[in-house]
């Protein structure tokens, strides 16, 4: 009776069982040793129709006697009243909920056969099967035939049937309200546990106006068209015409143009009901009749219904009230439905708590009046009174009373719970109605301590802004998420859900103590437990979410008929780990990441690589990292000063400091900037051994934020997994192009680093954000030119320096190194950052150098002379001597010397502060850090700790093989060319057909006639591009400066993009410009035109959707077009993201990972920590060819199916509808999923609306399509799909799907 632990699934395991059985045998006085003797019950042998248990058990005595005057409830009885119970439902949550009602009270003493299709599985609890041929539900004779065949197998069930012992539950299907249905299973000799015949005869729709009427019960105006005993053979057009004239004649007499319902007794749960708006309006009359005989199939039984509340707002509320007999059990219940009047939420309210919605005294009468009816109906059993409760014209309330359903409600839980028997057992409905079918009398409930009850339907669909629910298909397998007290009920069907399927999955029942404890209760609820469903996401629990969270449902404003009215509808479903190993990680394991790309596409890593990788990443999670200070600071325990004052003192001890520049730069430079993947790993290693070994900061940022975008991946969740937990994680910004290649303005940008801002202090400092207190985020700020206007002073560098002060970050300024760039300037700019600083009120202390290439003018003494002049203008202003990062890449071999160098220059004039960037031993891209700290003052402990640093970040990297370029000859070993990116030269030298080995040739022509100094992004890929514009203009010869110069000033253009020609108009740099870049511009002034009006276009702030997170903002504003598209994109799992913590499966070449492979997936967007451990158990081959992967989630075993490409090119495509085309009239889209069975029109009919169309088999039922009216007059052209045949299934057709072809009417 509580919920189900997280991964129970339906009816509880046999221990779980007996446990409930003991609960129930407590309040009858059960003995132990008889609960011993059932807990020893074995179950039914699979494979067997029907298995009878190996212990009888014991006949019933005096069952009638025991039957008191005043009835008591089904946990008290002496024994079950009947011993084998057949549950014929196609519904698998409806067997599901009579299964578990018998369980709960009488345990395994009481049999339970499964009704179900041929081959089908029967549900776990179930004691066996009586099977029936497909598609032959409501047959009872077919159903005769297999009950006799079984009986004959079984004789228990043959002798409980001769005793009268065997009852026959339908559930709350319609068929369990059916007279006939009643009649004809007596007539089996089985018991039948719903109304009595002559009691659902005179209940049915129309009897039950019609008795209202009798009573002085309120109804709505109706009449009746067609009595229920009324025949006509629908398939004759002229019976039809004639029946259809009936219905004319009768709506024209009726006189009347309130909006109403036309209704067929027969109908339910929207089925067999039309709106009729107008029904003066003949043509509307006809549209109305026929949809309802084209759902129905049959004419008996129609009758039309005004509508309520029509001159005041039109809004009700509905509610239901239960009959037990004639005992009108407590509280009331309100059901929320769509716009087909489809129920969705229903919740049972105290009678005390019914005044949210309607007037004490109403609510009394309107119990009083569901009394009379059941009284005056002769009601034996559970049945359920509708009513619609409203406020009329006047301002005053009304109820009229609609229908009774002579059976239990799917919803029959959210009244139960508010009842207790004398021993504070809950009602049992199910097992209530084998009561009553036994002869015992309704008993006396009390009142329940629960006052409100929520009765949560669990559907798998898309619903919309009417609430109309677009099934998915999929697999249910389990249902995840913490156990919730408050769910005093849970059942989900495990197994397929297909077109065809009932489309309640389950339910969850939850209790609370008010209307508000309730709606926090659901929002938990849909927010934690969540079925875990193979094959398709579904939007439908954040739809109910968001209901429950809306501010005037939770006030009780929102009216039965407007549920969907005020609801925010998800746009994309929530995504479960099953989702993401369908869409994002089997395609990457059956096609590789990449395929085709890299300097040699065909050198994936070998399997011993990626088995490292693996068990890298298991090795450093079991390793806790140093607690530093920059930890405290980082999580705001301590202040910035603070942190700078133990880095002050590490590096006084050690005589300097280092950075890690692997795999961020490393991989720029040698892996086609394929670094992703590999960061949240790198930074585990450089937590716990480069910390050891005296590294200072990690950088994460630059090129792979824009690259990984490019490839799929989610450049804020590269960043937070690159946040390090005990140092600065460092990252590139270039001014006001951040880490894009667009131009941002002040108010993006100031937006943007907000964002980042938010996005860090909620990776370290989460629930408390951005408080004012400095963020510890320190990307390097720099300008690639260093640039600034003397005459105005403006600096692009200088003034988002400002800003990510404001946004309270802390950017460290970057000097970019050049020997054409001044020592004067480099003073001026000193002075400048300080100034920055100080207006923010934060001291300057460290500031860096960076030289992205190497080349011959890279010296020690350079590179001094630069430091002492920063050194110089720290202490001219008073302030301590600044902390100085230097960066560089290494060409020749020579960078790690140099800087050893530097660092011996440094300590020979007392100056401790320096920190230089280094990797690890023989990365061919930077500086070897074995090289680089030979003469630091390092512990032997810290010199362990570097070789381990070393030995891991080098076979992590080496996974990165397939784009591995660090053995070019593209760059010569004394070139000036300070780029760093020979990857990704590479791989568009390719793309451009071009020979890689000219490139940096190019480069270097293109660098001496438009001297844009420095190449640093984003002046190297102005260069770049520059250079491979000369490359492929063919007329111009040979490829020299002179050449160059000659073609420009003649009036050539070259084939470059606009951002490269506005940066040559604003020449943002400090070297002077040349007469051949103003002169390129004058050749291409269209293009210069349309590049400077791209600024308008870009994405602001107020572009960017409200419901984005600071995540989501940070990478539509940092990112521009594309990052906002891939911000929306994330939504409908297209992104690789997920995969960021699994290089080992990302880089593997395809279909070849082994059996046993553990890997995470990150699982939340917006969370770095919310990750799922996954077990790969292997490839396999579908039935159909397709290729399967296995996997293990949560103990439960999951199977992906993909076609298989490898399969030959010219195999037959897959059969199958296409979809429709959503722009052309003449192609008619399927609404609805299901199975087409057969057209109502054939080619060159002229269609007429409300007339058949066609009829489709969805969620079980046959659904007859008619004519809408936009169709009307057009002419049918072709019939695209299938019918069901008795050999072959129909075609499936999902929404969307072409249905029908037209064409204009020929005249």
């Amino acid at each position: 009776r509580r919920s189900s632990p997280a991964g129970a699934v339906g009816v509880p395991s046999p221990i779980a069982l007996v446990s409930v059985m003991k609960a129930a045998a407590r309040a009858r006085g059960i003995s132990r040793a008889s609960l011993a003797a059932a807990g020893r019950l074995t179950r039914p042998v699979p494979g067997t129709s029907v298995t009878a248990p190996t212990r009888a058990v014991q006949p019933l005595v005096g069952a009638t006697a025991s039957r008191a005057a005043s009835g008591v409830s089904a946990p008290f009885a002496e024994e079950p009243p009947f011993r084998t119970v057949v549950i014929y439902n196609q519904s698998k949550h409806a067997c599901q909920s009579v299964l578990a009602d018998i369980r709960a009270v009488w345990g395994a003493n009481v049999r339970v056969l499964h009704v179900l299709e041929d081959g089908l599985q029967r549900l776990p609890g179930m004691d066996g099967c009586i099977y029936v041929k497909p598609k032959s539900w409501g047959n009872m004779e077919h159903f005769k035939e297999r009950l006799e065949w079984t009986c004959s197998q079984d004789h228990r069930l043959h002798h409980d049937r001769m005793d009268g012992h065997v009852v026959f539950m339908p559930g709350w299907s319609a068929f369990a309200e059916s007279a006939e249905a009643a009649r004809a299973v007596t007539k089996l000799g089985l018991v039948w546990p719903g109304t009595e015949p002559v009691a659902s005869d005179t209940l049915e729709k129309i009897g039950f106006k019609r008795i209202c009427t009798e009573v002085g019960c309120p109804t709505p105006p109706y009449r009746v068209i067609t009595e229920e005993n009324l025949k006509v053979d629908l398939t004759d057009p002229n019976a039809r015409e004639e029946l259809m004239q009936r219905f004319l004649k009768a709506m024209k007499e009726e006189n009347t143009s309130n909006p109403g319902l036309i209704k067929s007794i027969h109908g339910g749960g929207g089925k067999g009901t039309a709106k009729l708006d107008d029904p003066s309006d003949v043509e509307q009359v006809r549209a109305s009749v026929d949809k309802v005989l084209n759902e129905m199939n049959r004419a008996d039984g129609i009758y039309f219904e005004q509508k309520v509340n029509t001159k005041g707002d039109g809004r009700f509320y509905q509610l239901e009230l239960e009959v037990d007999g004639h005992e009108v059990a407590q509280g009331g219940r309100f059901v929320w439905f769509n716009s087909r009047f489809q129920k969705v939420v229903e919740i049972g309210l105290a009678d005390d708590h019914v005044p949210l919605f309607m007037p004490p005294d109403l609510y009394q009468k309107s119990r009083e009046w569901a009394a009379a009816v059941a009284k005056a109906a002769n009601n034996n059993t559970r049945a359920t009174m509708e009513g619609l409760v409203f406020k009329n014209e006047k301002g005053e309330f009304e109820i009229q009373f609609i229908e009774c359903n002579r059976r239990p409600q799917v919803e029959n839980e959210a009244l139960a719970l508010l009842q207790k028997d004398k021993g504070g057992n809950r009602r049992y409905t199910f097992a209530e109605l084998l009561m009553r079918a036994k002869g015992y009398p309704a008993p006396t409930f009390d009142a329940a301590d629960d006052k409100v009850v929520l009765h949560a339907r669990w559907l798998h669909g898309n619903p919309d802004k009417e609430g109309n629910i677009a099934y998915q298909t999929g697999t249910i397998y389990n249902i995840s998420g913490p156990r919730l007290d408050s769910v005093k009920a849970e059942l989900l069907a495990p197994g397929e859900i297909s077109f065809t399927s009932d489309p309640q999955l389950g339910k969850a029942v939850i209790t609370a103590d008010s209307w508000e404890q309730m709606c926090d209760r659901a929002a938990e609820y849909f927010t934690l437990r969540k079925p875990m469903i193979h094959g398709s996401a579904s939007t439908y629990a954040q739809t109910m979410y968001n209901l429950f969270t809306l501010p005037e449902f939770r006030a009780g404003k929102v009216a039965s008929n407007e549920t969907f009215k005020m609801v925010e509808i998800p746009a994309h479903p929530s995504r479960g780990v099953q989702n993401i190993l369908q869409d994002q990680v089997s395609p990457v394991l059956m096609n590789g990441y990449r395929p085709g790309e890299g300097i040699d596409g065909d050198r994936w890593p070998t399997n011993t690589v990626c088995k490292s990788v693996e068990s890298l990443h298991k090795d450093l999670a079991q390793q806790a990292p140093n607690t530093t200070a920059y930890t405290k600071f980082a999580r705001g325990e301590s202040s910035y000063d603070s942190y700078v004052t133990a880095l002050r003192s590490q590096l006084a001890t050690q005589g300097g400091g280092w950075v890690t520049v692997g795999p961020r730069d490393t991989a720029q430079q040698g892996n086609d900037s394929e670094s992703a993947a590999v960061s949240a790993l790198s930074r585990r290693n450089a937590e716990v051994w480069a910390e050891k070994a005296g590294c200072v900061a990690y950088e994460i940022g630059g090129a792979q934020y824009q690259a990984g975008l490019i490839r799929g991946f989610d450049p804020a969740m590269i960043m937070t997994l690159g946040l390090p937990y005990n140092m600065p994680g460092h990252s590139l910004q270039r001014s006001q192009y951040v880490n894009g290649l667009a131009e941002l303005t002040p108010e993006i940008r100031l937006a943007l680093f907000n964002s980042t801002a938010e996005v860090v202090a909620g990776h370290y400092r989460p629930g408390k954000g951005v408080t004012g207190e400095l963020i510890p985020w320190q990307p390097y700020n720099f300008h690639a030119g260093n640039y600034v206007d003397e005459a105005t002073g403006y600096s692009p560098q200088d003034e988002t320096t400002a800003e990510l002060l404001q946004a309270r970050c802390i950017p460290m300024p970057n000097w970019v190194f050049s020997p054409r760039f001044p020592l004067e300037a480099l003073k001026k700019w000193t002075n400048r950052q300080i100034d920055i600083f100080a207006k923010h009120d934060v001291k300057l202390s460290q500031i860096r150098i960076k030289n992205p290439g190497q080349g011959k003018d890279w010296t020690a003494e350079g590179i001094w002379a630069h430091c002492k002049v920063i050194i110089g203008e720290f202490q001219a202003r008073g302030l301590d001597k600044p902390i100085i990062y230097i960066h560089n890449h290494d060409f020749n071999g020579m960078g790690g010397h140099i800087g050893a160098q530097v660092f011996a220059m440094a300590q020979a004039e007392g100056f401790p502060n320096m920190v230089i960037d280094g990797a690890y031993r023989k990365n061919g891209t930077h500086n070897d850090n074995t090289v680089l700290l030979a003469g630091l003052n390092f512990t032997p402990e810290q010199k362990d700790a570097l070789l381990e640093y070393n030995h891991n970040q080098q076979q992590i990297e080496q996974v990165l093989c397939r784009f591995d370029s660090r053995v070019s000859q593209m760059t010569p070993w004394d070139s000036d060319w300070a780029g760093g990116t020979e990857g990704s030269d590479i791989r568009i030298a390719k793309e451009y057909g071009l020979d890689p080995r000219k490139i940096n040739h190019a480069k270097e022509v293109a660098s001496e006639v438009f001297p844009l100094e420095r190449a640093v992004t984003p002046f190297s890929e102005y260069k770049l591009r520059l250079g491979i514009a000369i490359m492929i203009e063919k007329d111009l010869q040979p490829k020299t400066v002179e050449a160059v110069k000659a073609w420009v000033n003649k009036g050539g253009k070259l084939k470059v993009g606009g951002d490269v020609l506005v940066g040559l108009k604003r020449w943002e740099t400090l070297v002077p410009k040349t007469p051949e870049a103003d002169k390129l511009l004058e050749n291409m002034p269209d293009e210069l035109e349309a590049a400077l009006s791209q600024k308008g276009r870009l994405i602001k702030p107020s572009d960017v959707p409200a419901h984005f997170t600071p995540a989501q903002r940070h990478t539509a504003l940092g990112y521009q077009q594309k990052g906002l598209d891939f911000a929306k994109m994330q939504a409908t799992g297209k992104d690789l993201s997920p995969l960021l913590l699994a290089p080992h499966v990302l880089h593997r070449e395809p279909r070849t990972l082994p059996v046993g492979t553990s890997f995470e997936v990150l699982t939340d967007a917006s969370c770095s920590t919310n990750r799922q451990q996954v077990e790969f158990k292997g490839f396999g081959t579908a039935p159909n060819g397709d290729v399967t992967m296995s996997y293990l989630l949560d103990g439960q075993s999951i199977t992906v199916a993909m076609k298989d490409p490898k399969a030959a090119k010219g195999a037959a495509a897959a059969s199958g509808p296409r979809k429709a085309d959503p722009g052309n009239k003449f192609e008619l889209a399927c609404a609805v999923p299901g199975e087409v069975l057969a057209y109502s029109v054939k080619v060159g009919d002229v269609l007429q609306t409300g007339k058949p169309l066609c009829v489709l088999e969805s969620m079980k039922m046959e659904m007859k399509i008619s004519v809408p009216p936009e169709l009307n007059g057009m002419e049918v052209k072709n019939l695209p799909c299938m019918g069901r045949t008795k050999e072959k299934q129909g075609d499936l057709l999902a929404p969307g799907d072409l249905l029908l072809e037209l064409c204009a009417a020929k005249k």
